[in-house]
């Protein structure tokens, strides 16, 4: 009993981070999947496309995507509801337009919060152990389109 009442926090503490570190990778593996999968939206639909996506180059038509929340969309969904519409996302084009060879960006950010998280008050300070943070995920992709 004495060993079992010693042991069996570390046990406990032991399997709750492993699962805990888990969620995490799983979490954050998904976050950057569904980033790819918004930033190969963008480069699949450049000013060439049907429907582009983001800023046209100058003298061109008009894009069906301007701010891009088409690709927000596909962040959105490539998250297939484990993070869900729970995810930021940023797209960008850093050379201001959607032609061929350009460069597009798509950043998205999510808010992580671990299932267990214990806080306590100590002498009128607040102290808490595995705070929720932000989890970030990029993807830079050349437009082929």
């Amino acid at each position: 009993m004495v060993e079992f009442a010693l042991l069996a926090p570390i046990f406990f503490l032991l399997l709750l981070a492993i699962i805990e570190g888990g969620r995490f990778i799983l979490y954050y593996q998904t976050l950057s999947s569904a980033t790819r999968d918004g930033a190969r939206y963008a480069i699949v639909h450049g000013s060439r496309s049907f429907c582009p996506s983001g800023p046209m180059p100058p003298d061109t038509g008009p894009s069906c995507d301007e701010p891009g929340d088409k690709v927000v969309a596909s962040v959105q969904s490539g998250a297939f509801g484990l993070l869900g519409p729970n995810v930021e996302v940023f797209p960008t084009w850093p050379e201001g337009s959607n032609r061929r060879d350009a460069l597009v960006k798509v950043r998205s950010v999510y808010h992580y919060a671990p299932l267990v998280n214990l806080r306590m008050d100590f002498l009128g300070n607040r102290l808490e152990f595995l705070p929720s943070f932000d989890v970030e995920a990029e993807s830079t992709l050349v437009i082929n389109n």
